[in-house]
C-alpha cells in the first residue's frame, strides 16, 4: 500500500491552519490509526503532545512504533526508534503548514489532524471532509452512577411472576347450543 498521507496538528498560535508532515507510505486509516495509537502508547507515554513533536520531527517514509535503530532502510533514511523510519534526511524539510480548506492542493489520499485536547485523530480525506474520530486509547472508564435507597420498587425475590392470560378451550359442546328460530 502506497498511499500518502499528511499527519498534522492544529497550529497553537493559529487554530485554523495545520502543522503537518508527509508519509508516504501505508496511508489508510485502517492501517495508519493503529500505529499512532502504538507510537503515542510507548514512545509517547499517553502524551499526545509528545506524540504531536515526534511526528512533526522530520517527514516519513512510514510510520511504525516498532522500529528499532537497526531497521533497515534506503540512503538517506534513517530509522527512529519507536516511530518510523524518516523520508530523506539529505537535506531536511520545513513543517508543512495550510488550512485544512486547502487540503485538496496537497494531493494527498489522507490528511490526520491529531487533537491534544481530546486525545483523538479525525481522519480527513484528501480534500478535506472528516469521515472519522478515533480515539488514541481506550475511552474513560464510566463512573457509576448511585442511585437512592428506592430508586427501584422493592420486590420479593421469591415473587411469582405475573400469569399470562388464560384462554378457554374451545368445546364442542358450545356447538349445540342453537339459537331458537
Amino acid at each position: 500500500m502506497d498511499t500518502s498521507c499528511y499527519v498534522s496538528a492544529n497550529d497553537p498560535t493559529q487554530p485554523s491552519v495545520l502543522r503537518a508532515r508527509y508519509v508516504h507510505f501505508d496511508a489508510y486509516p485502517l492501517a495508519l490509526i493503529p500505529r499512532l495509537r502504538g507510537i503515542w502508547a510507548k514512545i509517547a507515554r499517553h502524551d499526545t503532545h509528545a506524540l504531536i513533536d515526534a511526528i512533526l520531527a522530520d517527514d516519513w517514509f512510514y510510520l511504525e512504533s516498532d522500529v528499532t535503530p537497526d531497521t533497515r532502510s534506503f540512503p538517506n533514511q534513517h530509522p527512529v526508534r519507536g516511530v518510523g523510519v524518516t523520508f530523506d534526511d539529505a537535506e531536511p524539510e520545513p513543517v508543512t503548514v495550510f488550512p485544512l480548506s486547502r487540503a485538496v492542493d496537497l494531493g494527498a489520499s489522507w490528511i490526520y489532524v491529531i487533537n491534544p485536547t481530546d486525545h483523538t485523530v479525525t481522519a480527513h480525506t484528501g480534500d478535506g471532509d472528516p469521515v472519522g474520530v478515533h480515539p488514541l486509547g481506550p475511552p474513560a472508564p464510566r463512573r457509576a452512577t448511585v442511585l437512592p435507597d428506592r430508586a427501584y420498587p422493592l420486590v420479593h425475590r421469591h415473587a411469582t411472576p405475573p400469569r399470562a392470560p388464560t384462554v378457554r378451550p374451545y368445546h364442542a359442546r358450545h356447538l349445540d347450543r342453537r339459537e331458537p328460530r
